[in-house]
């Protein structure tokens, strides 16, 4: 099992375009510098009127399959 840790801010404005059908992953860079590709629906119960902010810890099996994701800060 693998953990990273990420740091996200992103605008409601951005957030929108899941809903709109324009894009589906948002890819970042971990702490520790890898660059990950993540759904952007797994953000959605972080999503506020702004947007979703703030640092995240994701978990990811021995196949790289994304078991957890849980706001730190």
């Amino acid at each position: 099992m693998s953990t990273v840790i990420i740091d996200v801010a992103l605008v409601a404005d951005k957030f929108q375009k899941l809903y709109q059908g324009t894009a589906r992953n948002l890819l970042v860079n971990s702490r520790d510098g890898r660059r990950i590709q993540l759904p952007l629906a797994i953000f959605r119960p972080f999503l506020t009127h702004q947007g979703v902010f703030g640092v995240f810890m994701v978990k990811f099996d021995a196949n790289n399959k994304l078991l957890d994701i849980k706001k730190i800060n």
